[in-house]
This record gives C-alpha cells, structure tokens and sequence, in this order.
C-alpha cells in the first residue's frame, strides 16, 4: 500500500513537472520573439495585474530571490518598460511601475500569449480546468 502511494506520489509530481515545463517552453518561445525573458514577462505581467508593487513583493509573487528581481527590473528599466519609484510612506521600499512603454508592451502581448496558453489547456473541459485549479490550491 504504502509503494503504491509513494509511487502514485512520484507519478503526479513528474506530470506535473513535464506539464510545467511544457508551459514554461511556450511561454519562453514567445517571449524570445518578444524579446523578452520568461522572468522579465513575469514582472511585466504582474506589473500590470497588480499596478506599483515593492520589490519584494514581486519577488514573493514570482518566488525569486531579491537579487534576482533587482537583476531584471535593472534590464527592463534599461528597456524603458519599468522605473523605480520611493515609496511616499517608507522611503526605504522601493516600488516598481508600468511605464507607458512597458504597458504598451504587455498589451501587445497578452492576447497571443491568452490564446497560446488557451490553446495548451483546451484538451480539459472548462469545469476539468476549474477542478484542476482548485486540487493545484490544495498545495
């Protein structure tokens, strides 16, 4: 009972890292015709869900270390797409912000990224990609 188990484990975690990295080779094709990096895509993205956001949050909605957030809202504010700004009520944080540039730029995007991702998932019924959604959460 318990090899079964550990072996049914073992099989959903290796589904679902083939199933990731699936995602992660469509999403990375994009981005390099975008000229973007998956990470850079990443800040973008959440950039314009959630608006100005510190750096430390990204960096905890992205599961990434600091450094590596800094490394990438250095190269995209090279880019004009983000800039930096003090936060007015800790000037300690600082908080990164869609330029008009940069929001130009995610929304030349999205729709060809939506329909791709869309295209990935269309296999599942709309109610088996709600299931999924809510057994992923359980983790």
């Amino acid at each position: 009972m318990l090899n079964d188990k550990k072996n049914l484990a073992l099989e959903l975690c290796e589904k679902i890292s083939r199933a990731n990295d699936k995602f992660r080779k469509v999403q990375a094709k994009q981005m390099f015709e975008q000229k973007l990096t998956s990470p850079q895509f990443g800040v973008l993205e959440i950039l314009y869900k959630y608006g100005s956001l510190s750096l430390k949050k990204i960096s905890n909605e992205m599961m990434v270390t600091g450094a590596n957030i800094t490394c990438v809202i250095d190269n995209l504010e090279k880019e004009g797409f983000v800039k930096r700004i003090h936060s007015k009520e800790d000037r300690r944080v600082i908080l990164a912000d869609l330029t008009d540039t940069g929001r130009n730029k995610i929304e030349s995007i999205l729709p060809e990224y939506h329909k791709n991702i869309s295209a990935m998932v269309s296999s599942l019924s709309e109610n088996e990609q709600k299931e999924f959604i809510n057994l992923l959460d359980k983790f």
